[in-house]
């Protein structure tokens, strides 16, 4: 008798560790389209969005592939902004986040405009889907100025410095801060 419950004891042991270590991902259910969006077959997904590095195909359980599915695309609209410098004045202005790029330079014309009344006004840089910003310094007892840019927030002033520093400018510092024109979805 106790062979007996041992032997079931050991046997019903067994089966529990295998229900544990059973991975749906694995086997059949590997390539199963339905099981995508959960994260499975990720070589699948991998292989839809880079078609020039496609290791292999995936195939369902029909044997057909499904690799030339169609991308899901989302078209985010992009935003624009630009800097304007007054050459008399010195007057800086900017504009952000607007759908054009000539909207972006009319705007911040027309701020600069406003406070230069000889409309010396000119854009200096402008930015696509990034972030601006503007730094000055001396060198050789004239103003130099120079923009920075990123594709990502928090980093243009660092790069307005670091170009005003290795053009040998002296006491480089920010005179426009960072601004950003970055598309936000529409949901």
């Amino acid at each position: 008798m106790k062979k007996q419950l041992f032997l079931l004891f050991s046997v019903l042991l067994g089966y529990s560790e295998l229900s544990f270590s059973y991975d749906p991902t694995r086997g059949a259910l590997q390539n199963a389209p339905e099981l995508r969006s959960y994260g499975y077959n990720q070589q699948d997904i991998y292989n839809r969005y880079h078609p020039s590095g496609n290791v292999g195909n995936s195939y369902n359980n029909n044997g057909n592939s499904y690799n030339n599915m169609n991308p899901i695309i989302i078209d985010v609209p992009s935003k624009y902004g630009a800097i304007v410098y007054s050459k008399k004045t010195g007057l800086i202005t900017d504009s952000a986040n607007e759908d054009s790029l000539e909207e972006a330079k009319r705007v911040a014309i027309r701020k600069c405009e406003k406070g230069d009344p000889s409309k010396s006004c000119v854009v200096f840089s402008w930015v696509r889907n990034g972030c601006l910003a503007m730094a000055t310094g001396q060198k050789n007892g004239r103003r130099t100025i120079m923009t920075g840019s990123s594709r990502m927030e928090g980093k243009s002033e660092k790069d307005a410095l670091k170009r005003c520093i290795s053009s040998k400018s002296k006491e480089c510092t920010i005179i426009a801060p960072e601004r950003c024109s970055l598309p936000t979805p529409l949901f």
